[in-house]
C-alpha cells in the first residue's frame, strides 16, 4: 500500500509541476528545427509544390518565396486563375484574375508582413510582446503546447508546438479580409530536413469551411532568383503610383 500512495504522490507532483513557460518553447523550437546558427545561414527559401482545395477536386500549383523581410505567394487553379500575394518590404499586395489588384493595408498589411519575414522564429522578440503558455492540445495524434504571442501591433496568435519533438504544429490567427476578421488555423506536418533545418512539406489552412492542402516536393534554401522577383506587376504598380501623387 505503501508503494501506491509513493507512486501517486509522484505522479501528482508530476501533474501539478509549471507547464514550460512560452519563451523556453519558442527556444526549444529553434533548437530543435536546426539552431540559430542554421537559421542565420538560410538568406531565402523557395518552395514550389502542389495545392489543392480539400473535397473539391480543385488541384494547381503554388510557389512560396522569402528574402529577409520580403515575400511572394503565387497559386494557379483551374477554373479560379492566378492568385498572387507579395511584401516588397513597403507594400503589400493582392492580385487575381477573379479581383484584379488590389493594395494591403491596416491589419492585413501588419498580417503578411508579419508573415513574410524569414527569420520570425528566431528573431520573434522583435516583433512580439509576449509569449506565454496557456495549455495543451492533441493535433493530429500529437500533443502540443499552446503559447499565445501577443505582437507589439496587430492581433494575437496561438503557436502550438509539439511536446516531443519541440517543432511547430499550427498557428490560428484571426485574419482580417475584405469580409471581415476570418478565424484561421495553419497546421504544418511532414517534417524534412533541408540544408540542416526542419521545414514543414505539407500544409493545411482552414478558414470558413475550406480546407486548402499544400504539398512542397521542393524546398530550396539560397535559391537563385530573379532581380525583379518581388517587383509588383504593372497593375499594382499603377496603382502603388496613383497613391504616391
Amino acid at each position: 500500500m505503501r508503494r501506491f500512495v509513493i507512486l501517486l504522490a509522484v505522479a501528482s507532483a508530476a501533474l501539478a509541476a509549471d507547464p514550460p513557460t512560452g519563451e523556453s518553447l519558442m527556444q526549444r523550437f529553434i533548437d530543435r528545427s536546426g539552431g540559430a546558427d542554421a537559421w542565420a545561414n538560410a538568406k531565402n527559401i523557395e518552395m514550389t509544390g502542389t495545392v489543392a482545395i480539400v473535397g473539391r477536386n480543385i488541384r494547381g500549383s503554388v510557389i512560396i518565396v522569402e528574402q529577409g523581410e520580403k515575400s511572394y505567394t503565387a497559386m494557379e487553379l483551374p477554373g479560379v486563375g492566378k492568385l498572387e500575394e507579395c511584401f516588397d518590404g513597403e507594400n503589400a499586395w493582392q492580385m487575381s484574375a477573379i479581383e484584379g489588384p488590389r493594395i494591403l493595408d491596416g491589419d492585413e498589411k501588419r498580417s503578411i508582413e508579419t508573415a513574410s519575414s524569414l527569420g520570425l522564429m528566431t528573431s520573434w522578440r522583435t516583433i512580439y510582446k509576449s509569449a506565454h503558455t496557456s495549455g495543451q492540445e492533441e493535433i493530429n495524434g500529437h500533443t502540443a503546447w499552446k503559447v499565445d504571442m501577443t505582437p507589439n501591433d496587430g492581433k494575437p496568435e496561438t503557436y502550438s508546438f509539439d511536446g516531443d519533438s519541440g517543432l511547430l504544429l499550427r498557428i490560428s490567427m484571426v485574419l482580417s479580409t475584405p469580409l471581415g476578421d476570418i478565424p484561421t488555423r495553419v497546421t504544418m506536418s511532414d517534417y524534412q530536413t533541408v540544408n540542416g533545418i526542419q521545414m514543414p512539406s505539407t500544409v493545411t489552412q482552414e478558414a470558413v469551411n475550406q480546407v486548402i492542402s499544400m504539398h512542397f516536393d521542393r524546398i530550396v534554401f539560397n535559391a537563385t532568383l530573379p532581380p525583379d522577383r518581388f517587383d509588383p506587376p504593372p497593375d499594382v504598380k499603377a496603382l502603388i503610383e496613383k497613391r504616391k501623387r
